[in-house]
């Protein structure tokens, strides 16, 4: 009970946090006359980006607050509830049960598959956080925005000069205490995107089947993620409501020269954008096709200036910053060009060498969508043409950037609509060449889907009673999640009771969120462990008793060169050790024995 208690408040707060969104949305949205099938979608996005715009405001402001994260939510629910009560929305009793009856066979069993495919996502993120990339440094970047009230540079962190737009909405939730909540918004990231994308096909392509098959492809592909305080979901929600938006625009022009396209649409768009290039540095990459598409249906000056002005809204802060303190606006990406700050040329290296060592496919579902261009009854569609057009030059950087599988998750939408426009052309194609060469009513295939939903509905069960023993509802419930899944926790326990006075950690990157803080110590910057782990004991204590260190954090169960040599217990005192992770206090008598440091 204390855990469904725990789960309804969990969702209860994010709900609260939709709502103003969407409440946000509704009120920039306003031009719009006609009833517009991705309104409310579109809304929720655009919210979500202002949203973030007044947390940065906030924060640059150093009032990032517990009182004024809640004055922002406060004001977009307090805009929704009008919006409500302006346009009557409220929903009706039975609206449910009567779009199920509405619907065809095939789009009521996607629609239970969503369903039953959901039941594990919705409780994989009530868990603490155990993601490798949320503890090494999205979640420690957000606590100490939140602690600080401000968004100060931690340069004893990885990527303390990435853009982080999506990260702020973390912080909000730290300064309520909260750190189970950014799980919940970076899944309803997810959850918004799989809306948009259905709403995108019914509008466009006229089929709910196909929608529906399109937004369960993307929640398919994306769940590993709805667990996570990551960003990649909240990127592929901005670029996919941007792309809808830039929709909107080329249709809201006549198809002569005399009329231009409604511009509020191309801000919108550009807003949306300028979100995303806040997040990931790869977004950039969609400026020029943005700018082309700009260019090619509207010139005039004051569409150009309004443009760019919604685009660096959300995200010129990142950059600015990064040129004034460091000289490289991309910091540190753009080192090779500007020079290098905290990294150097080995790091930008290795960076890009475990990209390349890491690349991959895209997924089987995705492959269809290659099928569109050369398929006259697909291509001759519009929007599955355009679409096209737009996908290609996503795949295109992704495979010059980094292929890495996860990099392309921003074009995951995209692709999982033309996809799924593939994969139903195909089933409809061979199901009439079924129904020619076997006439009559073929009633096993209602059996066939009926025991696919059974299998699903079993597996689905399974996963999240699997999932539910995770859900920490009280302290001790969280403390023996941790204890299991968190490596080093041990430790990291004994030095919050023991605190030290300066630790350097050697491969515990995936746990720092739980250690205290500052720690030093990462693959990258200036207290890379390359500097560290190949010196001999003598020489690393020397090296750390000289940067002020006291204690030293190692993982025994690496290949680290320091451990293979002898005379460690002459320089390093064991205090305490939680399985191959060990905690060590540098001893004083070595370091009065040891010349001093050069």
């Amino acid at each position: 009970m204390s855990k469904a208690l725990f789960a309804l408040g969990q969702y209860a707060q994010l709900l609260l946090f939709l709502a103003a969104c969407w409440g946000y949305g509704q009120a920039l949205l306003r031009w719009p006359r006609a009833a517009l099938p991705t309104r409310n979608p579109l809304a929720v996005a655009l919210g979500m980006g202002a949203a973030i715009c007044a947390l940065q405001a906030l924060a640059v402001l150093h009032v990032l607050t517990a009182a004024a994260v809640l004055s922002v939510v406060g004001l977009g629910v307090l805009l929704a509830a009008w919006q409500v009560w302006r346009r009557g929305l409220l929903p009706t009793p039975g609206a449910a049960r009567r779009w199920l009856r509405a619907r065809t066979p095939a789009e009521r069993f996607f629609a239970a598959v969503i369903v039953l495919c959901s039941l594990p996502v919705l409780v994989a993120p009530l868990g603490p956080p155990r993601a490798w990339d949320e503890l090494m440094y999205h979640l420690p970047h957000a606590r100490e925005w939140a602690l600080s009230g401000s968004l100060q540079v931690n340069e004893w962190l990885r990527y303390p000069w990435f853009p982080y737009n999506f990260d702020l909405l973390f912080a909000a939730a730290l300064t309520l205490g909260n750190d189970v909540l950014p799980h919940l918004l970076h899944a309803s990231a997810g959850w918004v995107c799989a809306w948009l994308i259905y709403r995108l096909g019914v509008q466009h392509l006229q089929d709910r089947a196909t929608a529906l098959l399109a937004a369960l492809i993307w929640l398919l592909l994306g769940r590993g993620l709805f667990s996570t305080a990551y960003v990649d979901l909240g990127t592929a929600l901005f670029v996919l409501a941007a792309c809808a938006a830039m929709q909107e625009w080329h249709e809201s022009g006549a198809s002569g020269p005399a009329r231009w396209p409604d511009r509020r649409w191309a801000f919108t768009a550009a807003f949306l954008i300028g979100v995303a290039v806040g997040i990931k540095y790869q977004m950039l990459a969609l400026l020029p096709l943005f700018a082309g598409l700009l260019a090619w249906r509207d010139r005039r000056p004051a569409t150009w200036l309004g443009a760019v002005a919604c685009l660096c809204l959300p995200c010129l802060y990142w950059y600015a910053r990064n040129a004034l303190l460091t000289g490289d606006p991309f910091n540190p990406v753009g080192g090779r060009l500007f020079g290098f700050t905290d990294w150097d040329l080995g790091d930008y290296q290795a960076q890009f060498e475990d990209l390349r060592r890491n690349a991959g496919w895209p997924h089987w579902t995705l492959w269809p969508a290659l099928a569109v261009p050369f398929v006259p009854a697909l291509r001759s569609q519009r929007a599955l043409r355009q679409g096209s057009l737009v996908g290609a030059y996503m795949l295109l950087i992704w495979a010059a950037s980094s292929r890495y599988p996860r990099y392309l998750m921003f074009a995951f939408p995209l692709l999982a609509l033309l996809s799924a426009a593939a994969m139903m052309h195909a089933l409809r194609q061979a199901g009439g060449w079924w129904s020619t060469r076997r006439p009559g009513p073929h009633r096993w295939w209602r059996g066939l889907g009926l025991a696919l939903l059974a299998v699903l509905a079993l597996s689905s069960t399974r996963l999240a009673v699997k999932q539910w023993k995770n859900v920490a509802a009280t302290p001790a419930q969280r403390e023996a999640v941790l204890q299991e899944h968190i490596p080093g926790y041990g430790v990291l326990t004994y030095l919050r009771a023991h605190p030290q006075a300066r630790i350097y950690q050697l491969g515990l990157e995936e746990s720092l969120y739980y250690a205290p803080r500052p720690i030093w110590g990462d693959v990258f910057g200036p207290w890379r462990y390359r500097d560290y782990m190949a010196l001999s004991p003598r020489e690393l204590h020397r090296k750390l008793a000289a940067q002020g260190f006291t204690a030293l954090i190692i993982r025994t169960d690496r290949n680290l060169p320091v451990l293979a040599q002898g005379g460690f217990g002459q320089y390093f005192e064991l205090l305490q050790s939680d399985g191959p992770i060990q905690l060590y206090r540098l001893k004083a008598t070595a370091t009065r024995s040891s010349p001093s440091t050069p």
